[in-house]
């Protein structure tokens, strides 16, 4: 089988500073890309067609939705229900759901983000969890159309209602629905998660200035708020206007992209499904996070080992059990043959009492006939004599 072709499926909004570097990634990564704009007032649209150039297969630019001020709303529903169809509907094998300040990468650093997705089809299963690394500006200068992976080093684990990522999948007969989820995740029957989540670098914000211009006025005005009911669209939140955007970069951590490969291999889905205990996010400490999962291991193998023995002990009852049920069942055994021996002798019994009692009622019978006969009558009187002197 050959690689299956990748379609990114890329969601947009005034974001001219980044669209170039994002698409011209995902192309050198072996993808395809489909552009659904939203109404961008800058110059997103012509910098994604120069990026990407011929990987752009499509551009699509949604209708705006009119709020009561006039300004258009964001409403993240549409554009999820829209990514379903064309999903559904483009040539395409897989499909990536991804916004404008993502970079998806392979964890293996030999395969393209594409021969990655390849490798987990040949595998057999049908769709990818990512980990999320919000990269934040610590000191550096980020011009418009600059490649943000060679720029920022400094990044912040996923928050944790955006840990779950599984945004890539492969095309079934069926669509997929994205918009329960909030686009979350891709959900389809029959889906198969692959064990190792692929990184993704997120960019939201490049600088203070793009960070005030995008919180408060490309997005949280606009934020539809019925959406907003539905606990949508929580990501901006902590920002307040009048105070940075820019977050400390103290308290960011140092990225290593090495590390980080080696530790979604260690820290799969699998493994945190076997080892509860384990924060959730990636790990800072790699070397201390194996080394809980080891000792969560440990401690799992002796809980086993303990529900072994209990097990052997439960069995022992179990084999005394059963050969008490095999004593008590001989008894029985025993106790109902002798009740069939009484049954029967009781049935003799009966036929005996009913032969006397057929017996009797013939002499009776004989009785009566005699008393009534004529010569019984006729000495009557000579019977009577008989008694009356002494007879018996």
């Amino acid at each position: 089988m050959g690689r299956p072709r990748l379609v990114a499926i890329v969601s947009a909004y005034n974001e001219e500073d980044i669209i170039g570097p994002a698409l011209a990634h995902l192309v050198a990564q072996g993808a395809s890309v489909y552009l659904l704009d939203d109404g961008s007032a800058d110059r997103t649209l012509a910098n994604a067609k120069e990026a990407a150039g011929r990987g752009l297969i499509g551009v699509e630019t949604l209708p705006p939705v009119a709020r009561e001020d006039g300004t258009g709303a964001y409403c993240w529903a549409r554009i999820l229900d829209r990514k379903a169809q064309l999903a559904h509907t483009l040539d395409g094998e897989w499909f990536i759901h991804q916004d404008a300040d993502e970079f998806r990468e392979s964890p293996w650093p030999h395969l393209s983000l594409a021969g990655a997705v390849g490798l987990v089809d040949r595998l057999g299963w049908n769709a990818i969890d990512f980990e999320v690394f919000d990269f934040v500006p610590a000191g550096e200068d980020f011009l418009p159309g600059q490649d943000p992976v060679s720029t920022f080093r400094r990044y912040h684990p996923a928050a944790e209602y955006d840990r779950l990522q599984i945004r890539c999948w492969k095309k079934t007969a069926a669509s997929v629905d994205l918009t329960t989820t909030g686009g979350h995740e891709a959900r389809f029957p029959g889906r198969r998660v692959f064990p190792v989540r692929f990184p993704m670098r997120h960019y939201p914000i490049r600088s203070a200035a793009q960070g005030e211009r995008k919180v408060f006025r490309d997005r949280k005005p606009r934020f539809d708020p019925e959406e907003r009911a539905r606990g949508w669209h929580v990501q901006y939140d902590r920002f307040v206007e009048g105070q940075p955007v820019v977050s400390d970069p103290a308290s960011a951590l140092l990225f290593d992209a090495d590390a980080a490969r080696a530790g979604l291999q260690i820290r799969n889905r699998l493994v945190e499904a076997a080892c509860p205990s384990l924060p959730p996010g990636h790990p800072a400490d790699l070397a201390a996070a194996v080394r809980q999962v080891e000792d969560d291991i440990v401690r799992q193998a002796g809980y086993v080992r303990l529900l072994e023995l209990t097990a052997e002990r439960r069995q022992q009852e179990v084999a005394a059990l059963e050969l008490r049920r095999d004593e008590l069942e001989h008894w029985l055994s025993n106790a109902l043959d002798h009740v069939a021996a009484l049954e029967a002798t009781v049935a003799a019994l009966h036929e005996e009492i009913a032969l006397v009692n057929r017996n009797a009622l013939d002499v009776a019978g004989q009785l009566d006939e005699a008393y009534r006969s004529r010569s019984w009558r006729l000495t009557r009187p000579l019977r009577a004599t008989w008694r009356l002197f002494g007879g018996k």
